[in-house]
């Protein structure tokens, strides 16, 4: 298996025996590594790039983001995750695929000569998408801890597959990032068609992301009058934008227009907002309110994570729970620190629920109720515990509580 590095040099590895974005023992910066399929319905060998989270929890399971034109964009996209994951966007894994013949499986429809250019391959978008749905979704799910999300990002002719796959197969991803989208090609047809298309169906659960950039320096409202080819792209974006508004009941889209990017500078900006906007819903900024513990009612420390947490099951079509240890060190935190116990209970009582057959969350109430000197309660939540699975802290804990009496 080749490995890709994001210093230099070749690394034999396995996917799970070293965390990417991090040093092995060659003192080498890992990104990611290069896998392949066989396609039948493309009749080829498509190669893949796959970046994988630092620090694979067992059986957790994680989004996939899917990046079109790998060699351009695999990098940033992993560069963004590695800086927003975890707070801000979900830890993800990334699969990057390189072209074998770009205007064949982006295009939607066959333009034998577009531009200046023959292009007899083109229109090859329906196998395309079919390859994605059938081969490559079910061969990453089978070798990867994958989550059912998806997301997928496409620049340029990539940004147009992107929306034919929004507009004609929604079912196979759940977030779309278009950037720049060509939609000029074939006399604007897939814009033509979405007006229809949004007429007689929805896109119930799939959010769109469309950054489009001003690569003519003309103002908007002048390029809409325009006929150049220079400005055929920008007109067709605005089109398709108007679209967009029009049919904004049924749609839960964001347009990013970037006035004062070109072509190729938008896509950095582009894709950093768009995973942004994707997942707005991920972040969770009432979980800092413990901090400042006084300020808030145990209600209002905690009823946010039910809430929260709940939206992210819904999103992620599973349980999502926070996480055992931060709850259990904020507790204590409010506890030690604050001198709030009932504030600090409401959090350890919140690791019950979510986790109410592991041993822990009882040892812990137990070590709560020692601490405030209520040994009855202490002893019942240790013994809880030892129930569950022989608990050998519980039992020590148990035991000295009891010889003390």
């Amino acid at each position: 298996m080749k490995i890709i590095l994001f210093i230099t040099a070749f690394l034999s590895i396995h996917f799970y025996a070293t965390a990417q974005f991090s040093q092995n023992e060659e003192k080498q910066i890992v990104v990611g590594a290069v896998d392949s399929l066989f396609s039948e319905i493309l009749n080829e060998q498509r190669e893949l790039w796959v970046h994988l989270p630092e620090k694979i929890e067992d059986g957790k399971k994680y989004p996939v983001i899917y990046v079109l034109d790998a060699p351009d964009h695999f990098y940033a996209v992993t560069g963004i995750l590695k800086l927003l994951e975890r707070w801000n966007l979900p830890k993800s894994i990334v699969v990057g695929i390189p072209n074998t013949d770009r205007n064949r499986d982006f295009t939607p429809t066959n333009v034998p000569f577009q531009r200046g250019h023959k292009s007899e391959t083109s229109g090859g978008a329906p196998n395309f998408i079919k390859f994605i749905e059938n081969e490559l979704k079910p061969y990453v799910k089978s070798k990867y801890p994958t989550d059912t999300m998806s997301t997928v990002i496409g620049h340029s002719t990539g940004g147009l597959f992107v929306l034919y796959a929004y507009m004609h197969h929604p079912e196979v991803f759940d977030n779309y990032l278009a950037i720049d989208p060509s939609l000029w090609w074939d006399k604007e047809k897939l814009v033509n068609q979405s007006k229809e298309i949004f007429n007689r169906s929805t896109r119930q659960n799939k959010s769109l992301y469309v950054a489009v950039a001003n690569s003519t320096g003309i103002d908007t409202t002048k390029v809409r009058r325009l006929k150049s080819e220079p400005t055929e792209m920008l007109r067709a974006n605005l089109h398709f934008h108007d679209i967009l508004v029009k049919n904004k009941g049924q749609l839960d889209f964001t347009w990013d227009y970037q006035g004062d990017e070109d072509h190729g500078s938008v896509v950095l900006p582009g894709m950093y907002n768009g995973l942004r906007s994707l997942f707005l819903w991920y972040p969770f900024p009432e979980r800092w309110r413990f901090n400042t513990p006084k300020a808030y009612s145990a209600k209002q420390l905690t009823e946010p994570f039910y809430v929260h947490f709940e939206e992210l099951s819904k999103r992620f079509k599973r349980e999502v729970k926070p996480e055992w240890q931060f709850i259990n060190d904020v507790g204590f935190f409010i506890l030690t620190s604050h001198k709030l116990p009932k504030k600090a209970q409401a959090y350890l009582e919140m690791n019950l629920k979510y986790y109410p057959d592991e041993s822990r969350s009882y040892v812990a109430m137990g070590d709560y109720y020692t601490k405030q000197k209520k040994k009855d309660e202490a002893i019942e939540y240790f013994e809880k515990a030892i129930k569950i699975d022989g608990n050998k802290e519980a039992q020590t804990k148990l035991n000295v509580l009891k010889e003390g009496k």
